[in-house]
C-alpha cells in the first residue's frame, strides 16, 4: 500500500511528491505525416499497465490516444521501470512523462501543460470487520485515529483539509519511512488495530481492508522537456479540444479505469451474520424453463440470471437458496405476495408496479429490452389494436393498445399473436426471441422500441426483512458492472437449441404443414419417376434460370442506356426551351408553345422515370433515403404544386394536416412521389364539380419515432370490387377510355412499393359511383428542431456575378446550353471537352482560377468520376476543396453514390433543372471549401 515513491535523485527534496505513473514520448505530427518516438513505460495500477497480449492500457495511454487524434502521434513503448525512468526523462531518451504532479519550483525539471489529466483519489481504509465506521455515516469517523506516511506531505495536507471541511475530529498518526521498509507498507499497524483508518488510495483496498471514504488527491500532468516547445504546443492544443468537446473527459476516465475499484469492499454487520446463521435457506419463486430468468432445465451451457446472481449472494453472505417452480409468472408472484417464497427471482415492472402489487424492489442487477411482436397483417402503432401481456405485469403508457389481454403463458399469447387472434404481445426481448424460436411462429414479427429497457432486480413482501433485503442489496452493489455484464452475456446470449417438432410446425402453419405431409407422400409414389428425371430437370432448370438472369441483366442495361440516351437529348430540348423562355419580350403566343413544350417534357420524363423506377423494384435495388425534412413543408409544396391543376379540371382540392412532429427523418422524394401519384390519380377519376381531400394526422407517437396516417379521398367515379387489387398491378389501368390513355399503368404498383419499403400497406376503399380512399399508415423517425433545412432562394439575376465555372461536356450543344445559362447569371464559363481536358485545364490554371466545376459522368478518354479523383489527388490548396458537381443523365441512386464517394459535392440530373442548378451552384459555393 505505502510503497516509498521514487526519489528525484538530481532534484533534491522537489521530486518526492513526483507519483510516477506511466512515460510516454510522442513528437508532434509534422506537416508531412506522423513521426514515430520512442515511448517509456513504467508499470503503474490503473494508469499506464500491460495486458499479456502486449497490450498498452491505462488512465494515461487513454489520454494519450485521444491526444493522437489531435496530434496525429504515434507511440513507440519502451519498458522501463520507476528507478532508472527519471534518469532516462532527463536524459532524454523520451519525451513525455505521464502522472507528474506540479509543485513550485518543478518549472525547471518539467514542462506542464496548461490542463491537467484529473486528479488521483486518495483514500481512508478500514478493515472490513469494524462495523463502527459507517461509510455513509461520516460522523461515526470522529475520534479514530489515521495512520499516515509522514514525507506525504501534500497528502496529509489535503488529508487535513477533508477533515476540516467535513467537521471531523480525528487524530492523525504518521509514522517515519524506518517503519514503513520494515514490510514496505504500513498495513500493518492497521491491521493490529493500533490505528482505526490508515490514509492510501482506492487501489489499496480487497483482502481485509474496506475504502471507508475518498476524496480527491494532487492533479496530475502529461509533461515534457522544459525547451521542446514543439510537444508542449501539441500537448495544449490536444488537451483543449479534448476538454471544449467533453468537460467530464478526465472524470470518466478515472470512472473507467478505478471505477470498480473506489466502492465495493461492503461486509455483513452482525445482525446480518445473525439472520444468515439462523435463517440458513431462503426460498425463491421462479417461472419454470423461462430464459433467461431461470434455465435449470433449458441447456446445459448456463443456468438463467437467477441461479447465477444468487450465487453471487452465496459466496458473499454465506445464505442458500432453494426453487419453488411455477407455471407462469404470475403464479411466482402470487406466491411472493402470498407469503408462500420469501423472495421473487426476477420482478418485471417498475418501482409503482411493485407498491401497487405489495412489493419491494432490491437494486437492479440486469438491464432488459422490452420488445412488441406484432402480426405480419398488423401495423404498429396504429388505431384499434389489441395487445397483449403476462399477468402480473401492465401494459406501460408508451405501448398503444386499445384493448389489453392477459395471459399466464407466453406461448399462448404469441400463438394468438400468429393466428392474429391479437394484434401485438409486449414483453422482454431476450425471453420472446427464445419462445419465437423454440416454437417456429412464421407469422410474427419484432418491433423494437426506443428507451424501453427495464432494470431487473429480486422482490420481497412489503415490508421486507430487512436483513435479507440489505443483503441483497450489498451483493448487486458490490459486484463491478462488468461482472454484471458477465453474467447478462453468458445468459442472454445463449440460447439454446431449437426443436423442431410437428406440433409446432402445425400450430406455425397448418397449411404448411398438410402441404409437406402431401408433398412427403407423392414423393413416395413417384420416387422412381423422379430419379430418372432429375438430372434432365435439373439441366432445364439451370438453363432456364441462366436465361432469366440474361433476360433480367439485358433488361436493366438496356433502360439504363434508354434512360441516358433519352435524357442527353431532352437535355437539349428543355435547355434550349427555358433560354427560349427567358428572351425578353417574347410574344405570349411563343411563350405558351414553350410552355407546353416544357410541360410535354417532363411528362415524357415522367413516363420513362416510371418504367426505370418499375424495374428497380422488380430486380429489388429500389432503396430509400433517410434525411432530415419538414412533412409540413412538403405538404405544403403538393398543394401549390397540384392546386392550379384542380382548378382547371374544376375540382375542390383541399390539404387537411394534423401534425405535432413536423421534424421527420425519411425520404422526402419519395413520399412526395406517392403522394402526388395518388392525387393525379383522384384528379383523373374525378369529373368537374367534385370534390378531392388529402388528409395527414400523426397518430400517438411515443418514443422518437412518428407515426402518420396519410388519406386520399375523391368523390368520383369509384372502382369496382373485381378491379380493387388489379389496379396495383404493374400496367394495369381501369376507367373510361380517355382515362386509360394517359400514363404507363405504373403509378398505383409504385406507389404501392414505396408504402411497402416505408414499411405500411397501400390500402383502398371504394365502390362504383362513391369515390375512392386510398390510405396507409408510415413511421418515422423523429428529427431534430435544429435539423430544418434554410429556406432555398429562387434564381437571381446576377446572382453568379464573378463565379469562374468549368464546364466539362463533351456534347456540344448541351455545353453550349449549359454555358449559356450559366452566362445569363453573370458568371464566367469556359469549356473542356472530356475529363482528361478538364484536368489539364484545372492543373495549369493559378490557385483559386475555377470557383465551380460542372462535371459530365460519361465521356470519352476519361470519364467524370476519374477526371474527378486526379483532381482531388493534385498537389495543391484548392483540388480538395472546389465544388464538383455531377450535371449526367445517369440519374440511378447508384450514380448519385458514385459521384459522392469519387469526390463531387454535388448532383444535378439531366435534364437540368434550371432552378437546380443555380440552387447547387449557390449552396455550394456557400458553404465554402470544406463544407461540401
Amino acid at each position: 500500500m505505502y510503497r516509498l515513491r521514487h526519489a528525484l535523485r538530481r532534484c533534491g527534496a522537489l521530486l518526492c511528491a513526483v507519483l510516477l505513473l506511466a512515460s510516454l514520448a510522442a513528437p508532434c505530427a509534422s506537416a508531412a505525416g506522423s513521426r514515430v518516438v520512442r515511448v517509456g513505460f513504467s508499470h503503474a495500477e490503473g494508469f499506464s499497465m500491460t495486458a499479456p497480449d502486449g497490450r498498452r492500457y491505462g488512465l494515461i495511454v487513454d489520454f494519450l490516444n485521444e491526444i493522437a487524434k489531435y496530434t496525429g502521434w504515434e507511440y513507440e513503448y519502451i519498458d522501463t521501470d520507476s528507478e532508472t525512468m527519471l534518469d532516462d526523462f532527463f536524459a532524454g531518451k523520451y519525451d513525455l512523462l505521464g502522472g507528474t504532479y506540479y509543485a513550485s519550483g518543478y518549472e525547471a525539471y518539467f514542462a506542464y501543460p496548461h490542463y491537467n489529466c484529473g486528479y488521483s483519489k486518495l483514500a481512508l481504509l478500514a478493515r472490513k470487520d469494524d462495523d463502527t465506521i459507517k461509510s455513509y455515516d461520516l460522523d461515526s469517523f470522529n475520534g479514530k485515529t489515521i495512520g499516515v506516511f509522514e514525507r506525504n506531505k501534500e497528502n496529509i495536507r489535503r488529508l487535513r483539509a477533508y477533515l476540516e471541511i467535513n467537521g471531523l475530529d480525528c487524530t492523525i498518526k504518521p509514522y517515519t519511512y524506518e517503519e514503513l521498509v520494515v514490510t514496505g507498507t504500513l498495513n500493518r499497524f492497521l491491521e493490529s488495530g493500533e490505528i482505526d483508518l490508515l490514509l492510501g488510495n482506492n487501489g489499496d483496498a480487497g483482502g481485509e481492508f474496506r475504502v471507508a471514504a475518498t476524496f480527491d488527491s494532487q492533479p496530475h500532468f502529461i509533461v515534457t522537456q522544459p525547451g521542446n516547445q514543439e510537444v508542449l504546443d501539441g500537448l495544449n492544443m490536444a488537451l483543449d479540444r479534448i476538454y471544449d468537446a467533453d468537460p467530464e473527459f478526465a472524470q470518466k476516465l478515472f470512472q473507467k479505469n478505478f471505477g470498480n475499484t473506489i466502492y465495493g469492499h461492503v461486509a455483513l454487520n452482525a445482525a446480518e451474520k445473525a439472520y444468515v446463521a439462523q435463517k440458513g435457506t431462503v426460498t425463491v419463486a421462479v417461472p419454470e424453463q423461462w430464459h433467461p430468468v431461470y434455465c435449470l432445465d433449458i441447456d446445459d451451457s448456463h443456468d438463467g440470471l437467477v441461479p447465477d446472481f444468487l450465487r453471487e449472494v452465496t459466496a458473499f453472505s454465506g445464505l442458500e437458496f432453494s426453487y419453488i417452480g411455477c407455471g407462469s409468472y404470475g403464479e411466482a408472484l402470487r406466491k411472493v405476495q402470498e407469503g408462500e417464497a420469501d423472495i421473487l427471482g426476477f420482478f418485471i415492472g417498475t418501482e409503482e408496479d411493485a407498491a401497487e402489487r405489495g412489493l419491494a424492489l432490491t437494486a437492479a442487477y440486469i438491464d432488459l429490452d422490452s420488445i412488441v411482436v406484432r402480426n405480419k397483417e398488423s401495423s404498429y402503432p396504429a388505431e384499434g389494436l389489441v395487445g397483449a401481456v403476462l399477468k402480473g405485469r401492465e401494459m406501460p403508457d408508451t405501448v398503444v393498445a386499445d384493448e389489453v389481454r392477459y395471459y399466464d403463458c407466453t406461448s399462448d399469447a404469441l400463438r394468438d399473436v400468429n393466428r392474429g387472434k391479437v394484434d401485438f404481445f409486449y414483453g422482454l426481448s431476450s425471453h420472446l426471441e427464445y419462445v419465437i424460436q423454440q416454437e417456429n411462429f412464421n407469422n410474427v414479427v419484432q418491433v423494437n422500441l426506443i428507451n424501453n429497457s427495464l432494470d431487473g432486480g429480486f422482490a420481497l413482501k412489503s415490508p421486507v426483512q430487512p436483513e435479507l433485503f440489505t443483503i441483497l442489496n450489498k451483493t448487486i452493489n458490490n459486484l463491478t458492472e462488468a461482472e454484471k455484464s458477465a453474467i447478462g452475456s453468458r445468459n442472454i446470449l445463449s440460447i439454446g437449441q431449437t426443436h423442431m417438432t410437428l406440433s409446432g410446425i402445425v400450430y406455425a402453419n397448418p397449411s404448411l404443414a398438410v402441404s409437406v405431409v402431401a408433398a412427403f407422400l407423392g414423393l413416395i409414389l413417384l420416387a422412381v419417376i423422379l430419379v430418372f428425371r432429375a438430372r434432365l430437370h435439373a439441366a432445364v432448370m439451370r438453363s432456364e434460370l441462366a436465361k432469366a438472369e440474361a433476360d433480367s441483366l439485358a433488361k436493366s442495361e438496356f433502360l439504363s442506356r434508354m434512360s441516358h440516351e433519352i435524357r442527353t437529348p431532352m437535355n437539349a430540348i428543355v435547355g434550349l426551351t427555358d433560354l427560349a423562355s427567358m428572351t425578353e419580350g417574347l410574344p405570349a403566343e411563343a411563350r405558351g408553345h414553350l410552355d407546353k413544350i416544357k410541360a410535354s417534357s417532363r411528362y415524357l420524363l415522367g413516363l420513362i422515370s416510371d418504367i426505370l423506377d418499375m424495374s428497380r423494384i422488380e430486380n429489388g435495388k429500389m432503396e430509400l433515403g433517410s434525411e432530415p425534412f419538414s412533412i409540413g413543408a412538403t405538404l405544403d409544396e403538393i398543394r401549390d404544386m397540384l392546386t392550379a391543376d384542380a382548378e382547371a379540371r374544376g375540382l375542390r382540392f383541399r390539404m387537411e394536416k394534423d401534425i405535432r412532429d413536423d421534424m421527420l427523418c425519411g425520404d422526402p422524394i419519395r413520399l412526395r412521389q406517392v403522394l402526388v401519384n395518388l392525387l393525379s390519380n383522384a384528379f383523373k377519376f374525378t369529373p368537374p364539380g367534385g370534390e378531392v381531400t388529402a388528409s395527414v394526422v400523426e397518430e400517438a407517437s411515443p418514443g422518437r419515432e412518428t407515426a402518420l396516417t396519410i388519406r386520399i379521398t375523391d368523390n368520383g367515379l369509384g372502382i369496382a370490387e373485381e378491379d380493387q387489387q388489379r389496379i396495383f398491378a404493374s400496367f394495369e389501368q381501369v376507367g373510361p377510355n380517355i382515362t386509360k390513355s394517359q400514363g404507363t399503368g405504373l403509378g398505383l404498383a409504385i406507389s404501392s412499393n414505396i408504402v411497402r419499403l416505408m414499411g405500411g400497406k397501400l390500402k383502398l376503399k371504394s365502390a362504383p359511383g362513391q369515390g375512392s380512399e386510398f390510405y396507409f399508415t408510415v413511421t418515422m423517425p423523429k428529427a431534430p428542431a435544429e435539423a430544418r433545412p434554410a429556406a432555398e432562394q429562387g434564381p437571381q439575376a446576377g446572382m453568379l456575378q464573378g463565379v469562374h465555372v468549368l464546364v466539362v461536356e463533351d456534347n456540344d450543344l448541351n455545353a453550349e446550353i449549359a454555358m449559356e445559362l450559366l452566362r445569363m447569371q453573370g458568371a464566367q464559363a469556359s469549356r473542356a471537352e472530356n475529363g482528361k481536358k478538364a484536368l489539364q485545364m484545372f492543373a495549369d490554371s493559378a490557385p483559386g482560377g475555377y470557383d465551380a466545376i460542372l462535371m459530365d459522368i460519361l465521356m470519352p478518354e476519361m470519364n467524370g468520376l476519374e477526371a474527378t479523383r486526379a483532381i482531388r489527388a493534385l498537389p495543391r490548396p484548392d483540388a480538395a476543396s472546389v465544388p464538383v458537381i455531377a450535371m449526367t443523365a445517369n440519374a440511378f441512386q447508384e450514380d448519385v453514390q458514385s459521384a459522392r464517394e469519387a469526390g463531387m459535392t454535388g448532383f444535378v440530373s439531366k435534364p437540368v433543372d434550371v432552378a437546380c442548378l443555380y440552387g447547387e451552384l449557390q449552396k455550394a459555393l456557400r458553404k465554402g471549401p470544406q463544407d461540401g
